[in-house]
This record gives C-alpha cells, structure tokens and sequence, in this order.
C-alpha cells in the first residue's frame, strides 16, 4: 500500500490525499462485503433477539410507582430556649437532612410500615390490590409473608432521596399493584411523621418532667425557708430591717440575680462553642487555633471587660433612685460612656472578620462566622462572670460587717427570696414546656401524598424491544466480525487480485451439484444458466492465457486441498472447450480418488492405468460422451504407486500422443498439497490451473501452493479459478446487473448512468 507523500511544505500532495480516500474507500467495501456474507447469521440472530425481547415484554409484569412528598424541617428551639440558646449550625442543615433520610430507611421504620401493610390488608382484605405481601414462593395463592421478610422486601422497592439544595425528600414505592404502591409511600411519610412526633415531643415531655421534679423541690426548699423565718420571728427575732440593710440585701440578690443568669448564658455559649468546635475540627483542625489568636490580638476581651464592668454599675446605680427621672438620667449617663466601647468592640471585630473571611474557603465562612461569634459570646460572659463576682464580693464584706442579729436575719430573708424567686422561674418554664408539649408538631410536613398512578412505570416496552433490536444488530455484527477475523479462508477475488496472483474466472454458486452425476455436466445440462455463462467466459480466457508459437493443449487443474470443485470445473471446461467445435479429451489423472466416470456415469475402467500397464487399448479406454466432439477416459484400476505411474515415459508418450488426437486435453488430477502426483503432471503439460473454492480454502494453504507454483514455472501457471463464489455477497450492489445479463429475461432493477458494471468487471478481470 502506497504511503501518502508529503510536498515541501509538509502538505499532503494530491497523490497521497487520492491514496487514503482510496484506503478508505476499499475499507468501507470490505466491511459492507463481511457484513453481505454474512447476512444469514445476522439475521437469525437479530431475529433471534427480537424474538426474546418481544416474549420478555409480552410476559413482563407492568411496575407501577407513586412518590409522597415532605418536607423536613430542621428544629429551631422552643419558647423554652429562645432567650438562652440563639439559632445556629445552619451549615449542618444538609447534614440533618442527610441523618434523617437514614433514618427514614432504617429497619425501624421498614419495620413498621410492613406491619401497616398487612394490617390494611386483613382490615380490607381484597387481594388484587395487594403483591407484596404474598409468599409467591408457595402455591397457597393467599398465603402473607412474614413482618421481617417484608420488611426486607420495602428496602429494595422504596426509595429515598433528597432533592438538590432543598429540605425536600421524595419517598418512591414501585409495586406491580397501583394500590400498593400508593398505600406504601403514604404509610413511610405517615410512619416517619409520628417517629419523628414521638421523638421531638420525648424530648420536651422528660425536661417537663425535669422542671415539675426541681419545682417541687424547691417549693419544699421554699416552704421550709419561710418556716424557718417564722420560727426566727416568733423567738424575738429581729423584725424589722433599716434602710440601709435593706439596700445592701437588695443589691446583693440582684447581684447574685446577674451573676446566675451570665453563668447560665455563659454555659449555653460554651457549649455552642464545643459543638461548633468539634464540627470544624473535622474540616479545618487549624481553623480553631487560628481564630483564637487572633481574638487575642485585637483586645477584644478588655473591651469587654470594661463594657461588663459599666453595664453592672449601670443597673446598679439605677435600681437605687426612687425617682424615675433620675433613673433614666443615670442609665442615659452611663449609656453615654458604653456607646464608644461598643463602637470600638464592633470595629474590632469587623476587621477580625474581615480578615478570617479572606483566608478561608467559601464554604467555610459560614462556619466560621458562627464560630467567632460563639467565641465572642463565651468572653463576654466569662468577662461579666468575672465583674459580678468582683463586685459582689465587696458587698459581701459590707453584709459580713453587720450585728449579729442583722445578719443572721438577713440570711434567712436572702435564702426565703432566692429560693421564691427560683421556685418562679421554674414554675414559670414548666408552663412554657407543658405549652410546648401540647402544640408541637414535629418537624415533618407532608406536601404531596402519593396518589395512585395511572401507567406503569416499568418496563418501557417501546425501549426495551428498540434495545433488543440494537443489541441484537450489534451482537449479529459483532459475530460477523469476529468469525471473519478468525475465518483464514479467500472469500473474494480481490483477495487475490491484491496478491498478484491472476483470476481466470469465478464460477457462481451451483445449487443443482447437490444431487451430484450428471447434474455437475452444468454446461450441458443448463447451457444458458449463469454457472455455463462463467465457464465460457473462462474458456474464452485459457485460449489467450498463453501467447506462444505453439498453442496451449494440454491443461492441468489441480487444487491446494480436497473439496474444492476441480472435477467439476474439469468436466466443465472440458465440455465448454467441445463447444466450440474443438476436439476435447477430458483425462482423470486422479489415480486415488477417481471421480470423472461418477459425473458420467459409467465404468471406472479400463482407464488410463489400464492402458499405461499395456491392459488396454486406447480404444477401450476412450469414451465418449452426449456433447460432440468430447471424450472421456477414466482412471482405471486404481494403481499401488500412483506417483510412480504418472512420472513414467508411458505417460508422458501417452500426453504426447494425445495432443497429436485432440485440440484440447484437460486433465484432472489430486490436490497439490496432499500428493506429490499434481506436481508431476504440473512439469509435463503446457498450463495449469489452480481451483479454489470461495470461503472454504485456507488462505495460507492456498499462497503457499501459489508460490510452489510460479517457483517451479511462472510461464505454465495460467491463473485461479474461483469456485462456488457468491457474487451477491462480495458485489451486492452490482448483483443485479450481474443478474440481469445471465437471465436475459429479467428486467434490471439498478442502473447507474447507462453504464453495465459488470461488464466493466468482467472487462478488467479480462486485462489481468
């Protein structure tokens, strides 16, 4: 094959552009040829898968599915932890969607809804909308699975999947029953939905419980203060307390008031702080350290110190006046001095934000802005913390410095007012929580339950007979390919055509050898068929295949391997050759497997054996047959060195006398690979033809006789005659000229701007 050339300025040249179209061209014709040969097997097995497809689908159960729609919402906090637990986690919000779909299929759930469904079931009792729950495995036709088994069952048929960036999770449940299928995507959502009501409402029912158990302990510790403060008074106790004891007792309980609340708040703010910490460890370790630092360089915490300290003298000092505009004054004072501490505070922490966003990925800001204001909340209580107990120290030592009798009564007054003012608030969270118990409502909502489904889901019949059809075609090709890959045999002329080696002829494919005798005498039997038009065209070319002084007389077929079709095309040429009013002699040199007097129908011998071994006249030996001018001689008896007998001066005085009686001799004789005989007789005639039978002679058996061949003479090998050869299959498209010209009768279906190309084929096998 010519590589295409390239011009000096690297392009490739019209030669080379006209030698890949070419390639190109002669690649397409080859895989239309393997697929034309091919085109029985193709069929049956595209037909084949058809036929599997269309009975899948004739028998396949129709799938019917229905989805129920809800909607998860993620806790926000009840009244009960408004004012100390702020919102946040908003990042995990895909996280809690995520845990509670798992939840949705786990064997909890599964496990109840199976239970559901067999309880509809029994309740209605009305099989046809059930398939599930049926043991399909007994021949008890009403037979129930068991609750496990089901609930094995609904972890393959169901299921859950969120849909992107929403809250929203679509329950799926396929069933062969429309019902079915309806009643367990709305028993999931309903199951679901009471789960996660019980478990929400468990929740507010044991801190219910919690604050009714401390309410009435402290209504005990209540009791038994105010009794014991009785029991002072009634002892002669002091009753009475002066102004100034009063005040300091008030500011005091105050005091302890602040201090109580900023370590409940400051608790709430650490653990937001742990949680949000332990959820970030796992994305960014670095981050924590980082942000920490950095809230240690911007002073944030001796702002707030200050801010803390002005905040509590503020309430303070408020709480003494009596007069309301004097109280406001004091606050509007010390609001004044607050302001630019908050001011500055904020600033401080603008920058700080500023500069944590800048060194942190996108999807981290989130994270990271709950965490610094976690971290800020935990220091600014820590630092309030810190200043109520400073303060409420000094007035601690001012309460230690009163008589005797003052404190002892002023203890029992404190312990009487702490103890009533936590027995309220307690009481105060109990009604709240029992509030909460009553309306809650969880966090799932059902926004579309599933309705019955009016078509099946499954199968798609239109798709899966249309993927029968293209895996059928794919796997019909495939094969093609595959066997003509693994398939060593010549199936074309051009095979050979592109070897050098010249193709006399091809003779069609003859269905009528199939009862052998004088059927294979085709040209006698069927003068006008196609197979008798092939003969004659190869008659035609072994009168020029050998332009010498003296003629051609006496012709060799022989073939690379057994079963090929030489005696036929022997007797066929013979017979063609007769035709023409040539005197022909038609010899069976084959002294193994004789088959010439089978076509003919008589007596094997006398034959040339005989008359080699001086048995028989040459008149005994010569037969003639129902075309003029042609005569037969057989084998004869069958010789025990045939090799011998055919390299013997008989024989070759025999060849010799022959060609003195006849125009033509045409002789028959064994495989060239099988026996050394094909060679012999090779050296003593004037040409020889090789006989190859298409798509059943090896290629490499075939070449290698070919090479012997033009090693011994290049001059006696005339060319190839290409036997049983399926023009349709390697020429489709112009199989209908072809057709056409060998049956005159036959109109032609194809033309191609007046031009017979066949003709134009067999005109250039005729210029090899």
């Amino acid at each position: 094959m010519d590589k295409p050339s390239l011009n000096g300025a690297g392009i490739l040249s019209k030669n080379g552009t006209h030698s890949l179209i070419k390639d190109s061209k002669d690649n397409f014709i080859n895989y239309i040829s393997i697929l034309r040969a091919n085109l029985l097997p193709i069929s049956v097995i595209t037909l084949l898968f058809i036929v599997i497809t269309v009975i899948y689908v004739l028998n396949a159960k129709d799938f019917y599915k229905s989805t129920t729609t809800i909607k998860i919402n993620r806790p926000q906090g009840s009244i009960l932890s408004s004012s100390l637990i702020p919102e946040f986690q908003d990042f995990i919000t895909d996280r809690y969607i995520s845990n509670e779909i798992e939840v949705l299929k786990s064997y909890k759930i599964r496990e109840t809804v199976a239970e559901n469904l067999i309880d509809t079931f029994k309740a209605g009792q009305n099989n046809e909308n059930f398939y599930y729950i049926f043991n399909h495995n007994v021949k008890e036709a009403d037979s129930i699975v068991s609750v496990a088994v089901l609930t094995d069952i609904l972890s393959s048929i169901v299921k859950i999947d969120q849909k992107r960036g929403l809250d929203v999770v679509d329950i799926v449940a396929e069933s062969p029953s429309r019902y079915e299928a309806m009643l367990i995507a709305n028993l999931y959502a309903s199951v679901y939905q009471k789960f996660s009501l019980e478990l929400s409402r468990e929740e507010l029912t044991t801190l219910t419980r919690y604050l009714n158990e401390e309410k009435e302990n402290k209504f005990k510790d209540l009791s038994k203060a105010e009794i014991e403060l009785e029991d002072y008074q009634k002892k002669g106790g002091l009753i009475l307390l002066d102004a100034q004891v009063k005040n300091l007792v008030e500011n005091i309980s105050q005091l302890e008031a602040q201090k109580n609340a900023a370590n409940i708040e400051l608790s709430t703010k650490e653990k937001e702080y742990n949680s949000l910490s332990s959820e970030i460890e796992r994305i960014d370790p670095t981050l924590v350290d980082y942000m920490n630092g950095k809230i240690d360089e911007s002073y944030i915490e001796e702002i707030q110190s200050k801010i803390a300290e002005l905040e509590t003298k503020r309430d303070i000092e408020a709480s003494i006046p009596q007069d309301e505009s004097l109280r406001l004054k004091t606050l509007e004072e010390f609001n004044r001095k607050i302001e630019p501490l908050k001011r500055t505070l904020n600033e401080k922490l603008q920058v700080l934000k500023t500069s944590l966003y800048s060194n942190t990925p996108e999807d981290r800001r989130l994270v990271a802005q709950k965490l610094l204001e976690a971290n800020v909340g935990v220091q600014a209580y820590k630092t309030k913390v810190n200043t109520l107990s400073v303060l409420l120290a000094k007035y601690e030592d001012q309460f230690s410095k009163l008589p005797t009798q003052s404190i002892e009564y002023a203890k029992l007054e404190r312990n009487r007012k702490a103890t009533e003012k936590l027995y309220l608030i307690l009481e105060e969270k109990y009604q709240e929580a029992k509030i909460n118990e009553r309306i809650k409502l969880g966090t799932i909502l059902v926004i579309a339950p599933s309705v019955i489904a009016t078509k099946p889901s499954k199968p798609n019949r239109t798709l899966i007979i249309f993927l029968g059809v293209v895996l059928g075609l794919a796997t019909s090709i495939g094969f093609a390919f595959v066997r003509n890959y693994f398939d060593h045999t010549v199936k074309s002329p051009d095979e050979i055509e592109n070897k050098g080696v010249t193709v006399l002829s091809w003779i069609p494919v003859i269905d009528d050898l199939k009862g052998g005798g004088q059927s294979e005498f085709i040209v006698a039997n069927k003068p006008k068929s196609p197979a008798s038009e092939a003969f004659k065209a190869l008659r035609t070319r072994l009168q020029y295949a050998k332009l010498e002084e003296t003629p051609i007389k006496t012709i060799l077929l022989t073939s690379s391997v057994p079963a090929e079709g030489k005696t036929t095309i022997s007797v066929n040429v013979a017979g063609s050759l007769a035709q023409m009013d040539k005197k022909v002699l038609l010899l069976d040199c084959d002294l193994r497997k004789p088959r010439i007097h089978n076509v003919f129908e008589t007596d094997r011998f006398p034959g040339l054996s005989d008359y080699l071994f001086s048995n028989a006249s040459l008149e005994d030996i010569t037969r003639t047959s129902r075309i003029k001018n042609l005569s037969v001689i057989t084998s004869g008896t069958i010789p025990p060195n045939p090799s011998e007998l055919l390299a013997s001066k008989q024989m070759k005085d025999f060849l010799d006398k022959m060609k003195s009686l006849y125009d033509f001799v045409i002789i028959d004789s064994p495989p060239y690979i099988s026996v050394t005989d094909a060679e012999i007789l090779f050296r003593i005639t004037d040409g020889t033809i090789l006989v190859l039978r298409a798509g059943k002679t090896p290629s490499d058996a075939f070449f290698r006789t070919c090479e012997k061949l033009t090693k011994l003479d290049p001059h006696n090998f005339l060319g190839v005659v290409f036997n049983n050869f399926s023009y349709k299959s390697a020429y489709g498209y112009y199989y209908n000229y072809y057709y056409y010209y060998a049956n005159p009768e036959i109109k032609p279906k194809v033309k191609s701007n007046g031009l017979d190309l066949t003709q134009k084929k067999m005109t250039d096998s005729k210029d090899i």
